[in-house]
């Protein structure tokens, strides 16, 4: 009796196994052939729990893929980390996803306080690279961050205390610490900004891309949106040429 309930055993968790495995390679297929999106929840050490996006037809065979990390603004504060299906990156470049020439995995982190810490957004980083680069193969050399108003702020923040842990950034409707310009000398920078910005002032962008010029930065410059209030997302990340100026820069001691 022992011996038929252990082959009964035996044949369920291989048909279980077998079912498994037929059904993620369907999945793959589908994907490969078809093209799809996803979007995974995670639960963060860091905790700025995040939505990870895969791009449209990626399989886990693909080769590494470079990673884009999007701090949204102060709208979206909170800790339902599903609200920013709404508000993220990916929603605004809808319309360049669809195209399929959207290489990058989007990480996009929801802060549950006001402002982005430096040091959460860096161990994030680090927790993403750890635990999901070994499955969804991120190209450590093509590492870029982003954000849009309080998430500009941080881009900048973030990048003026780890510079050595990107490769470019673009902030949007932001701003930085012009005493802190020097730190973003060998990192390539591209800040966005509406000149009519009713809500960060213009200024914040235009003085800091300043000085940063001003010690002669490898790469710093500002798109001024003329009579562009501060709801600009929707503009800035529906362009191609800010894809294509990411995907151009990679770092070389990898």
């Amino acid at each position: 009796m022992r011996i038929r309930q252990g082959v009964l055993f035996f044949i369920f968790f291989w048909l279980v196994s077998f079912g498994v495995i037929v059904g993620r390679c369907c999945y793959d297929l589908k994907v490969y052939f078809f093209g799809d999106t996803l979007v995974y929840y995670f639960v963060s050490r860091s905790g700025y729990d995040y939505l990870l996006h895969l791009p449209k037809g990626y399989t886990d065979f693909e080769s590494a893929r470079p990673l884009l990390i999007y701090l949204h603004g102060a709208g979206e504060t909170g800790n339902d980390v599903r609200k920013l299906k709404r508000y993220d990156l990916v929603h605004y470049a809808k319309n360049k996803i669809a195209a399929n020439d959207f290489p990058f995995i989007v990480v996009s982190p929801m802060t549950p306080r006001h402002g982005w810490q430096p040091k959460q957004v860096i161990k994030l980083l680090d927790e993403i690279l750890e635990d999901k680069g070994k499955r969804w193969q991120i190209d450590p050399s093509r590492i870029y961050l982003t954000g849009i108003s309080m998430g500009g702020f941080g881009a900048f923040r973030t990048a003026c205390e780890f510079p050595e842990r990107f490769t470019a950034i673009i902030p949007v409707a932001g701003g930085g610490e012009v005493e802190n310009a020097d730190k973003l000398k060998n990192l390539p920078t591209w800040a966005f900004h509406g000149d009519a910005d009713d809500v960060v002032p213009y200024e914040c962008s235009a003085n800091m891309i300043a000085a940063m010029k001003k010690i002669n930065c490898k790469e710093a410059k500002l798109t001024t949106l003329h009579n562009a209030k501060h709801g600009i997302m929707n503009d800035v990340y529906s362009r191609p040429e800010i894809y294509q100026w990411l995907l151009n820069k990679k770092q070389k001691n990898f």
